[in-house]
């Protein structure tokens, strides 16, 4: 006979009880959420459903409790591999040309199709535009 599931945690929204099914299912503990696409369909009804509901099997349910308390209390260690390498960071942001005019560098490229299909093309030559005074330039 299939165990029953017993709820140890309720949330308002799907997003919260997802964080820590994820954390329970990482220690082993088999969960699921209940009524979490009524909500995810209609927010409002959260209150009147009584919220996500973090479920577990009869038989995990002091090991879920003691967990969630752990994490409540701050006192949950999840220990990482100490043996990840992180990838250097990367230079997101080029260096951009600042306005002529205001000298903002809240500028960008625009091409001749770019008010059209939103995109540079960079055969074309460079026009620039300031979007705190609206300048528009060329760059050779």
């Amino acid at each position: 006979m299939a165990e029953r599931l017993i709820t140890v945690a309720t949330f308002s929204q799907p997003t919260e009880a997802h964080i820590l099914k994820g954390r329970l299912e990482a220690e082993g503990i088999l969960c699921f959420l209940g009524d979490e696409q009524i909500i995810a369909a209609q927010p409002l009804y959260s209150l009147a459903v009584g919220g996500v509901k973090l479920q577990v099997t009869e038989g995990d349910v002091e090991e879920a409790l003691e967990l969630l308390g752990r994490i409540e209390r701050g006192t949950s260690e999840y220990i990482l591999d100490d043996n990840i390498e992180l990838a250097p960071p990367t230079q997101v942001y080029q260096d951009v040309e600042a306005c002529p005019i205001c000298e903002s560098k809240n500028v960008s490229a625009r091409g001749f199709f770019g008010g059209v299909l939103g995109i540079t093309l960079p055969f074309i030559s460079r026009r620039y535009g300031c979007h705190d005074c609206g300048y528009t330039w060329k760059v050779n």
